[in-house]
């Protein structure tokens, strides 16, 4: 007799996070965009669906002034025991107006920063900085400021949104990413980033174990039922 689906399903859930797929960028609003809250709400778990069914694992979620948004949509995540990663961010321009994508911080970077100072600022709040939209200019910058507390983490080389791969003479870690900004924008761009499950934990973008023992809703035994 052959073994039930549900039964080998529970057995092979977390053969699938050895290597992780992340999108790093996914654009919502801003709060006061939306009509309401519920409008807000619907359009963030409309995302988080779109990147469960793409088979992301780890999903930046940027806003332009704020984390606010981004801190909805890991909370929801977390409330709702959706599998997915989520990892609240802000697109950032700094006073050379240079663009950066600042993740993990509960407020907003001050205005007008430099790089080298909004980088300093946010490591020592526990952030992550990606780099994007680097000019060849910017790459001088980043290559003098590498390994040190003032330089980002990693760098964005394409952006599905904006086009243009940029081959970057950098030696840091490379994205690439959807630059979705809606649910259907994510499930018509096949664009994410593989990683290694050691190297998204050195990144500190997720713990060790984080996702290994998912197991579904439906999968999970109803209260009072044997």
């Amino acid at each position: 007799m052959s073994t039930p689906w549900y039964k080998i399903a529970r057995e092979c859930v977390s053969i699938r996070k050895n290597v992780l797929r992340a999108d790093m960028c996914i654009f919502i609003d801003e709060e006061t965009a939306f009509a309401n809250a519920n409008f807000l709400n619907s359009t963030i778990k409309s995302i988080l669906t779109s990147a469960i069914i793409k088979g992301l694992d780890i999903v930046g979620v940027l806003t332009d002034k704020n984390p606010n948004v981004g801190i909805k949509a890991q909370k929801m995540a977390l409330e709702q025991q959706m599998d997915i990663v989520v990892i609240p961010g802000q697109r950032y321009v700094c006073s050379g107006k240079e663009e950066i994508y600042v993740y993990k911080l509960a407020k907003p970077l001050p205005l007008n920063l430099s790089i080298d100072k909004a980088c300093e600022l946010a490591h020592k709040n526990g952030g992550f900085v990606i780099a994007s939209n680097i000019s060849k200019k910017q790459v001088q910058v980043l290559n003098k400021l590498q390994g040190s507390t003032y330089a980002p983490d990693a760098v964005e080389i394409f952006n599905s949104k904006v086009g243009g791969y940029r081959n970057l003479d950098i030696d840091y870690f490379k994205f690439v990413s959807s630059g979705a900004t809606s649910a259907n924008d994510l499930e018509n761009t096949n664009v994410f980033t593989l990683l290694e499950r050691k190297e998204a934990v050195e990144m500190r973008l997720v713990e060790e174990n984080t996702g290994v023992d998912y197991v579904p809703k439906y999968l999970k035994p109803r209260k009072g039922v044997v």
